[in-house]
This record gives structure tokens, C-alpha cells and sequence, in this order.
């Protein structure tokens, strides 16, 4: 039983309250109240809220059921053990069902006063007990799901912070995580100069306005410094600093303040910040080695692009001076000699598709090709293309079927370009398909588009070599394919060339079947 169980009797019977105040005396942690009449006893319970009522049925101004009813409207939850006489036990069940605790028949002994009272005062230790488990089973939840929203939501910030590789994106992106996870009022990002060693403030920025205070006897810089020597957070009130690391390297340092209110940080503030500076290490690392890959490509398409045109001055002098070979302008030749002159422009015309190529894969990768787009009919592209292939696709007796309606409207592209991705889809259709195969230009009006389809009877392509079909330089180990010359190049540009043009390529083969090579392109509109 708790110590200092405050009980108020309410009873008319002055010598009834007296045999309660002075048996319940000689126990300890028994504080007695003494009300002799209904109206009385309700508001002491109502001002002063008792641990218990020994409760008088019958009294004069207001009865014990009116007594229990009044406090029912008022909401008092304090438990009831009502005095009733013998013969009344009917109204003492009918208050049960009013929240009465129990009830005592006059007369009654000290043991059995005692024992009422320890019954109703265990139930109410009891039900207050499982409401505080309940109160904390309740914090404790709240706090959880606190929790795990804090998981979910650094989370989906690392995600956002991760997916960045614009290092100025990225800073910023940083900054913005951290206030958004701390709720601080200012942030900095620091970060190592590779050739001093030295941190450097890359961004720092204040979003509660109002005066800064120094509230620390370090500096910022210096808490800064300190994080990145010893590798861990370090606090000093309402400043937080957390190191940047890449394995065992730091790279810079992540801080966090409050130095207008100097509120101070709490331990899990700093959980967050370090588990957010871990994010920001990865992502700025990140787009570091992304950066230095874009250079060493613009690199290499830059000395492509140099090479090729380079390649371009020697060829077309060989080209020329074999032509003139071959006219006979000095002089009869050999049918050897010939022969040997054939090979030679044969060559050269490969070398010259080679260079052409290299310089538009040089011109894609660093966004120099140029488009010259116009409203145009896809039947004038393709009959350029078929003019241009013709003549091998009669040479191999393949069977050519063109299906392009007469009512397709113009589409917005680049009429060269789109000439260059048919002849690329033609010429392989005629290489990889056999004599006397079938070749079929198809085209018609989808959702927006003219899909123009280029199928053949060929040799088709596995599914493995369909994964990397699109790649640069990917040329199939078929034997079949190795047979005929390329470069690998070819679909690879396609692809880049249908897609500046806002369309789609795709391909569908089955091997020793046929494939179908479709792109579309996007129908003009007009303004």
C-alpha cells in the first residue's frame, strides 16, 4: 500500500466518522477527511481529489447516489467504497454498476474496514499501473516510429544526396540534407585541397536570420580541424562537426550550428550527422571519379576527332592518285595491276566509312553533332537510302519490299541524319542475309510517330549478342557475322542518331529467322 493514501469520509454520523478517523489512525500512511454531509463531501472531492471515498449512503442535501452521480458527470475517477445499512444491499449492486469499488454494512469491524479499503486501493494501484505501462508502451512506439521516419527520411536524403554527380548539384544537395535531417540554423561544407592538405569552405549557409554568437571558446574552423584529425564528430554546444570519409582518407568536413539560440545538439543529432557525412564522403567521391572519367573521355574523343580528321588528308590523296591509276590517265595497266588498284579504292572506302564514323561518335560523346532539323516526308530519306543500296541488294539476288503509305505526315528530323540511320539498317540487313534472301521496309502512323521497320531473312542475332547489340565497337562472335567487314560502330551511332531525333530504336531477331530492326520518329507539328 503507498504511503500517504489521502481517504475522505462522507457520513451525517459523527460517531461513524470518528471510528474511522481514529481506527484508520493507527495505521501508518493513512491521512484522514472528514465531510458530514453530501453536498460538502462532493466538493472536497472535487477540490482536493482523495485517493479514496468511504462514502455514506443515506445523508441529508445530497444521498450517496446522487453523490456518485455528480462525480460521474464531473469525471473524477476516484474510487468509492459506499457505508450502506443492512437490507440495502440491492442499492449498494445497483451503484456497482455506477463504478462503486465496494461496499461495508453497518455495522461493521475495524478488519473488515481495512480489508475494503486495501481491495479497493489494490484494483486502483493495479488499473494506474497498466495505464502507466500503457502511457509508456505508448511513448515508447511514438518514439520508435520517431525512429524509423528519422531511417526512412535520412534514407531517401542519402538516396537523393547519392544520386547527384554535378558537383555544384551535389553541395547544394548536401547543405539542404543537413538542415533538413538537423533542423540547424546554419551548415558549412569543407573540403580537402589536394595540394595543401588544407580544409577549404566550399558552402556555408545561414537560414535563421539574427546575429551569430561565438558560443564556444573554438572556433568553427577549429572544431573542423579537429573532426578531420581525429576522424570522429566533434561537439562543443551548439556546434557539430563530422569528417568526411573515403576508407580511412578524410576528405572534408560536414558542420552544423545553432550559434543564434545556441540551442545545443543532443546525442542523436550527432548520430544523424555522421551517418549523413558518410552519404556526402560517398556521393562527393562519387562525382569526383565521375569528373575525371568525363575528362579522359573528352580526352579521347578529342584525339579521335583529331585523328580521324587527320586520317582524312592522306586518304583522299590515295584515293585520288589510285582513281587516276585506274583511268589510265599515265598509262595503260596490268589486269594484275588493276586488281591490285581495285584493293587499294576498296580500302580506302572502308578507311573513309571508319573515319566517318569515328568522327560521329567523337561529335556525339561531347554533344558537338549538329542537327539540322526540318519538316520532312520519310518516303524522300528512304529513297535515298535504297539508292544508295540498291545495287548491292541486287548484286546478292536478295527480293526488296517497300510498304510506306502515300498519306504519312512529315516528321521533324534531320533529313541527312535519317538517310544515314536507314542506309546503316539496309546495309546490314543486305550483309547479314542470305542470297536470294527477302528484304522489307515497312512504315506506318503510332501514337504520334512514324515507325518505320526494317526486317530481313538472315542469319538473326542471338539473345546474348541483342544485350550489347548497341554498344561501341560490339561485333558478334558468329562466324557468319566475322565473315563481313565493319566496325562496330554502326548501330551504335543508329541508336544516338534516333534518339537526338526524340525517337526509339528496338530491335526483334530469332536465330537463323530473320531480325527486325524498328525506330520511330516524332510526327511534325504544326505551329
Amino acid at each position: 500500500m503507498k504511503s500517504d493514501v489521502r481517504i475522505l469520509v462522507i457520513d451525517d454520523s459523527r460517531p461513524m466518522r470518528e471510528f474511522v478517523v481514529q481506527v484508520l489512525a493507527n495505521q501508518e500512511g493513512f491521512v484522514t477527511l472528514e465531510a458530514s454531509n453530501g453536498d460538502e463531501g462532493l466538493e472536497m472531492a472535487l477540490a482536493d481529489s482523495p485517493d479514496l471515498i468511504l462514502l455514506d449512503l443515506e445523508m441529508p442535501r445530497l444521498n450517496g447516489f446522487q453523490v456518485v452521480d455528480a462525480l460521474r458527470v464531473q469525471q473524477a475517477d476516484i474510487p468509492i467504497i459506499l457505508v450502506t445499512s443492512h437490507g440495502s444491499e440491492a442499492i449498494a449492486v445497483e451503484l456497482f454498476r455506477k463504478g462503486v469499488k465496494d461496499y461495508l454494512i453497518k455495522p461493521f469491524t475495524a478488519e473488515e474496514m481495512h480489508a475494503a479499503i486495501e481491495r479497493a486501493l489494490t484494483e486502483v494501484r493495479l488499473r494506474r499501473e497498466k495505464e502507466a505501462l500503457t502511457q509508456r508502451l505508448v511513448a515508447a512506439n511514438q518514439q520508435l516510429r520517431r525512429r524509423v521516419r528519422e531511417l526512412d527520411t535520412l534514407y531517401r536524403v542519402g538516396k537523393s544526396v547519392t544520386s547527384l554527380l554535378s558537383r555544384d548539384q551535389l553541395l547544394e544537395r548536401i547543405l539542404d540534407a543537413a538542415f533538413y535531417v538537423i533542423d540547424a540554423e546554419e551548415a558549412t561544407l569543407m573540403l580537402v585541397d589536394e595540394e595543401s592538405g588544407q580544409l577549404q569552405t566550399e558552402l556555408h549557409r545561414q537560414q535563421v536570420p539574427g546575429e551569430v554568437h561565438q558560443s564556444a571558446r573554438r572556433s568553427t574552423e577549429e572544431l573542423a580541424a579537429e573532426a578531420a584529425r581525429r576522424g570522429n564528430v566533434t561537439a562543443t554546444g551548439a556546434i557539430l562537426s563530422a569528417p568526411l570519409k573515403v576508407g580511412d582518407r578524410v576528405i572534408g568536413v560536414l558542420g552544423v550550428g545553432n550559434r543564434v539560440s545556441a540551442q545545443p545538439f543532443s546525442r542523436h543529432d550527432r548520430q544523424l550527422l555522421l551517418a549523413l557525412a558518410d552519404y556526402a564522403a560517398i556521393a562527393i567521391e562519387n562525382a569526383c571519379l565521375y569528373e575525371e572519367v568525363r575528362q579522359a573521355d573528352r580526352a579521347k574523343s578529342e584525339f579521335v576527332s583529331f585523328v580521324a580528321h587527320e586520317l582524312r588528308t592522306p586518304m583522299t590523296s590515295v584515293r585520288g592518285y589510285a582513281d587516276l591509276l585506274a583511268k589510265g590517265s599515265i598509262g595503260s595497266l596490268t589486269p594484275q595491276q588493276k586488281e591490285f588498284i581495285g584493293t587499294i579504292l576498296s580500302n580506302v572506302g572502308r578507311m573513309q566509312v571508319l573515319v566517318s564514323d569515328l568522327q560521329d561518335i567523337s561529335r556525339i560523346e561531347t554533344g558537338q553533332l549538329r542537327l539540322e532539323m526540318k519538316l520532312v516526308r520519310l518516303a524522300e530519306p528512304l529513297e535515298n537510302a535504297l539508292q544508295a543500296t540498291r545495287a548491292q541488294i541486287n548484286t546478292r539476288s536478295q527480293q526488296l519490299t517497300v510498304e510506306v503509305p502515300e498519306n504519312l505526315p512529315p516528321v521533324h528530323a534531320d533529313p541527312a541524319r535519317l538517310t544515314q540511320v536507314l542506309i546503316n539498317l539496309l546495309s546490314n540487313a543486305y550483309k547479314y542475309t542470305p542470297e536470294g534472301g527477302h528484304i522489307c521496309v515497312r512504315a506506318c502512323l503510332q501514337n504520334g510517330y512514324v515507325r518505320c521497320a526494317v526486317s530481313d531473312s538472315g542469319i538473326g542475332i542471338s539473345p546474348e549478342d541483342q544485350a550489347r547489340l548497341f554498344t561501341k565497337f560490339f561485333r558478334s562472335e558468329d562466324l557468319a557475322v566475322r565473315e563481313m567487314p565493319g566496325t562496330g560502330l554502326g548501330l551504335c551511332i543508329v541508336k544516338s542518331l534516333v534518339e537526338l531525333q526524340g525517337g526509339k530504336i528496338e530491335v526483334e531477331s530469332w536465330p537463323g529467322r530473320g531480325t527486325t530492326f524498328s525506330f520511330t520518329v516524332p510526327v511534325a507539328v504544326e505551329e
